[in-house]
């Protein structure tokens, strides 16, 4: 059924379908592998789910709905049953559906025929763990109308310039502008939201300080609303955190702001500079 969700930037998450194949180095360590693992369910399989989980969404009253968290909502196997999904959305302009994905190429192809300039309660996200993926998806999704495009950084593997992606064309994903050999060239679609977090779970990578504070200072400079939901099971080691002498520390870079503590997901939090960063943009109300 749809769930109320523990994850930091939505308030329910939707599973019609389950199930997924790794596409990227973000997937290395996926949660739903994990637990599909541990239950003894191949996570490998995609597969419909039950009907009263597929229309559990007709039963909410409003909120922010996380849709595939088990699944990708534009993967191939699920061609089947999207249809339906997309009719259960259309009928719950109440709600705010988050359609987050790591297969951008197949979005326009599996849209509803009357999506026009995209539906209101739809936001359309991707996932960009690194420069490389940024650059590969953001151009992808920039060029779908929707009433929101986020990018969701997380797990953040690599530093990432939103404002410099898709070389060919030089475009700044977060004003939406284009260039061309260094000359303003022509308006694109631009991102709305940025979420950004650590890896969790066994085998967790950590991330630098600095690429979180980059990547904050990007959104900061061009008003785009910046979540930063945790940091994963490794914090820095600073005053901000708390953690200065936290015992054996890995360091990213040899310098002081690169030394991380693997102290778990709840020790490490998802302060920021102090602060914790819960940004948003406008939320449709249907």
């Amino acid at each position: 059924m749809a769930e109320n969700s523990r994850i930091e930037w939505t308030d329910h998450t939707w599973n019609p379908w389950q199930g997924c194949h790794p596409v990227s180095p973000g997937c290395d360590h996926c949660y739903m592998y994990r637990d599909k693992n541990r239950y003894g369910q191949d996570p490998a399989t995609v597969k419909r789910s039950s009907n009263q989980t597929f229309r559990s969404p007709l039963k909410l009253k409003s909120g922010l709905v996380f849709t595939c968290s088990w699944s990708d909502f534009f993967i191939e196997e699920a061609d089947e049953w999207r249809e339906e999904a997309w009719e259960i959305i259309r009928k719950t302009p109440q709600l705010t559906y988050q359609i987050l994905t790591k297969r951008p190429v197949n979005i326009v192809d599996r849209l509803p025929s009357d999506w026009g300039n995209g539906w209101p309660n739809v936001w359309l996200g991707v996932t960009a763990e690194n420069q490389e993926q940024a650059d590969k998806r953001i151009p992808l999704l920039l060029r779908i109308p929707a009433a929101v495009r986020f990018v969701s950084v997380e797990p953040m593997l690599g530093p990432i310039n939103l404002m410099y992606i898709d070389h060919d064309w030089q475009t700044n994903a977060l004003t939406g502008k284009q260039f061309d050999m260094g000359r303003p060239w022509k308006d694109t679609g631009k991102l709305a939201w940025v979420i950004c977090g650590g890896e969790t779970g066994p085998g967790a990578r950590p991330m630098h300080p600095d690429w979180v504070r980059d990547l904050r200072d990007q959104c900061r400079a061009t008003d785009v609303p910046f979540l930063f939901k945790q940091w994963g099971e490794y914090a820095p080691c600073d005053h901000f955190s708390g953690i200065l002498t936290p015992g054996p520390v890995i360091s990213l870079d040899g310098q002081p702001n690169g030394l991380m503590a693997k102290v778990g997901k709840v020790k490490a939090g998802r302060l920021l500079d102090g602060r914790t960063w819960d940004e948003f943009p406008e939320v449709h109300h249907g």
